[in-house]
C-alpha cells in the first residue's frame, strides 16, 4: 500500500505539478510564437513574390500599350496621307468631269448648229 505524503510534500508536489503545466504551456506558446513567425516570414516572401510579379505583368502591359499607340499612330498617319492623295486625285476627276461635260456641251452645240445649218441649206434648196 501506498502511503500518504505529508501535507508539506503533497503542497510541494502539487506546486511542481503546476509548474511543469506552465512549463508546457510556456513550451507550446513558444512553438506556437515560432510558427507564427515562420508563417509571417513566409507569407512575406509569398507578398514579395507576387509583387514582383505585378511588376513583371505592368511592365510588360506597358510595353504592349506603347506598342500598340504606336502602331494606331503609324496607321492613322498613313491613313490620313492615302485620304490626302484620294482627296487630290477626286479634286482632279471632277475637273476633268467638268472639262468632258463642257466639250460634250460643245458638241451638242455644234451638232445642232450644224443640224440647223443642213436643214436651212435643205429648205433654201427647195426642197
Amino acid at each position: 500500500m501506498q502511503m500518504m505524503a505529508p501535507p508539506k510534500d503533497a503542497q510541494e508536489e502539487r506546486s511542481a505539478r503546476i509548474d511543469e503545466r506552465f512549463d508546457r504551456t510556456d513550451e507550446r506558446i513558444a512553438d506556437v510564437d515560432r510558427r507564427v513567425a515562420e508563417a509571417a516570414k513566409e507569407t512575406n516572401r509569398q507578398f514579395e513574390e507576387v509583387n514582383r510579379r505585378i511588376g513583371e505583368v505592368d511592365r510588360r502591359v506597358t510595353k504592349s500599350t506603347e506598342s500598340v499607340n504606336r502602331r494606331i499612330t503609324e496607321t492613322a498617319t498613313a491613313t490620313n496621307k492615302r485620304l490626302d492623295n484620294v482627296e487630290g486625285e477626286v479634286g482632279e476627276l471632277k475637273q476633268g468631269v467638268k472639262t468632258l461635260h463642257g466639250g460634250i456641251h460643245r458638241a451638242t452645240i455644234a451638232l445642232w448648229v450644224g443640224s440647223a445649218g443642213i436643214i436651212a441649206a435643205i429648205l433654201a434648196k427647195g426642197g
